[in-house]
């Protein structure tokens, strides 16, 4: 759709999108009063700027204009979520420059600039006099990558002396050595396997809120998405490396975090595993495996935001002690955080009827067509996670009720207005998930030309390797959405398996919850289980959510 004659155009509202937080983060370091009012009025800036872009985009080509705006309403809703305490200049200029260098780098066609906004990035957690992390190993995560895409687009340009993403396209700049820079920069920032520790020790060590944004700008898939697979389709065969360290980065994070009784900790680990399913997806080289990747990048980034602000807000409240090795009973002094918290945990985890179950569906069906052993390790890694997510949750909400406390410390009116924003957003998109997995898909057609245009040099053919043959690739921009609204999974005889219908995953939610009713009734009255009739009645078959 195009702008209407009275709309700015798309660079001016780029320029603005951009320009106002880092405006506003001038303003607050010098003047430090209504810190809060300022970092708001700059992310409402950028949602209305990046809203313009996305209205203006053509259709399909705007998924960078559709992450511009989700990254700025969460910034927009993690200000308004940040306790009084935390609400200092220092801080709010770190997230305001962390939100117009993440918005340059996702609007950027420019490798400089693509690089300039990742350092800058960095920045508020490197100085010390905004958000510097007091550990050794999130310093070491930060910085790395940074060198190896500086090296990267260095030798990128010396060899072909252009900077233009969209010149290089398809041209493998600077061979496997910049490949393999660029994989290394992914794996770092990302937090892949040996590169894993760092996440957990920046939500341990600092502050929760910030450190949330900066790890759900999720730089390392947008270099996959905007660096990686254009322009390198020659090195298809080092691709599945990539998949294969985030699978098993998934994994193994996942049972770490079964383990894991600090609830930052934890909340960390079930990140890091989900958000690697990223990586796994975009590796996957098929149409619902690049939209599933990308519909779960939406949904991690908006759940575990939510997550780690009511995290922060039960630390202000109860103290910042908080352990998953004891049964606290905060529900009853917060039950508005209990819920929001149980919702957004289980639509990270894939629970039907949410938006969680629709990018797991779709990431599981993608991998398995181009990587078997991928796509059945999703599901096994997400379960791992719903147990750990489970335990945090018991073990924090509910139990008996804290001695010494009597007052009800529940959100506050705006903290209530931002989490009931988020929940209907995973809960909604889950029961029509075709307007958010349907539209803005454009980087399926642009993998799915990268892999086309590998195949026509090697082979001649219009067909992929990776993919089966019921699954041809490239395919044209009709058929990929096409096979996006019938969910593009295929089995024997070629007959496509239409996506769930919000009735069939509320019903398959149901049956979920009365199995776990059910062995509930079974662990606390285990006499039950001597009855030959009753246990025949009690185990019934509950179908994972998650399989294919």
């Amino acid at each position: 759709m195009s702008l209407p004659g009275w709309v700015p155009s798309t660079s001016f509202l780029t320029s603005v999108s951009i320009a106002a937080p880092w405006l506003a983060a001038g303003v607050v370091t010098s003047f430090r009063r209504h810190v809060r009012l300022f970092g708001c009025m700059a992310a409402l800036l950028s949602i209305m700027a990046s809203t313009a872009l996305v209205w203006g985009a053509r259709n399909g080509e705007s998924l960078y204009e559709t992450l511009m705006l989700l990254f700025s309403s969460l910034t927009l809703g993690a200000i308004l979520l940040l306790p009084r305490r935390d609400s200092e200049a220092r801080t709010i200029a770190g997230i305001l420059i962390l939100l117009g260098s993440t918005l340059l780098a996702y609007s950027t066609g420019n490798l400089f600039i693509l690089l300039g906004a990742w350092i800058l990035s960095t920045v508020p957690f490197l100085w010390s006099g905004w958000l510097r992390f007091p550990k050794w190993r999130p310093m070491v995560g930060l910085l790395s990558p940074s060198l190896a895409i500086a090296l990267a687009v260095g030798f990128m340009v010396a060899r072909t002396g252009v900077s233009s993403i969209s010149h290089l396209r398809g041209q493998s700049p600077g061979g496997v050595v910049t490949f393999t820079l660029l994989i290394v920069a992914a794996i770092f920032r990302k937090g892949i396997i040996p590169a894993q520790a760092w996440v957990a020790d920046a939500a341990e060590s600092g502050p929760l809120v910030p450190t949330a944004l900066l790890l759900n700008g999720h730089f390392g898939a947008l270099l996959v998405v905007k660096l990686i697979v254009p322009l390198f389709p020659e090195t298809d065969h080092l691709f599945p490396v990539l998949s294969y360290l985030a699978i098993a980065t998934a994994v193994f994070v996942a049972i770490r975090a079964l383990a894991e009784n600090s609830p930052r900790r934890l909340l960390a680990f079930l990140a890091l595993s989900q958000s690697a399913c990223i990586l796994s997806g975009l590796e996957s080289r098929t149409a619902e495996g690049v939209t599933g990747a990308l519909v779960h990048w939406v949904v991690v980034t908006v759940s575990t935001v939510g997550l780690f602000g009511i995290l922060r807000l039960l630390e202000v409240r109860f103290g910042e002690n908080l352990s998953a090795s004891r049964h606290l009973g905060l529900a009853e002094h917060a039950p508005r955080l209990a819920v929001s918290f149980a919702i957004l945990g289980l639509a990270l985890v894939g629970l039907p009827g949410t938006l969680g179950f629709c990018s797991q569906d779709l990431l599981i069906h993608g991998t398995l067509t181009t990587h078997p052993l991928t796509g059945l390790l999703l599901p096994v890694a997400t379960a791992m996670n719903a147990v750990s997510f489970f335990r945090l949750f018991t073990r924090l909400f509910l139990g008996k009720r804290r001695t010494g406390f009597t007052i009800a410390a529940d959100a506050l009116p705006r903290e209530r207005w931002v989490l009931a924003g988020i929940v209907l957003f995973v809960v909604l998109g889950g029961l029509f998930p075709n307007a958010i997995v349907i539209e803005h898909s454009s980087e399926v057609d642009t993998v799915d030309e990268a892999i086309g245009n590998l195949d026509n040099l090697n082979r001649g053919t219009g067909y992929s390797e990776n993919n089966s043959s019921m699954c041809p690739a490239p395919k044209p921009k009709r058929d990929v959405n096409r096979a996006l609204k019938l969910h593009c999974a295929e089995q024997e005889g070629n007959q496509p398996i239409l996506y769930p219908a919000p009735r069939t995953q509320i019903a398959l939610s149901a049956r979920s919850f009365t199995g776990l009713l059910l062995n509930l009734i079974r662990n606390r009255f285990p006499s039950l289980n001597h009855s030959p009739s009753t246990r025949a009645r009690l185990m019934l078959h509950f179908p994972s959510p998650v399989l294919p």
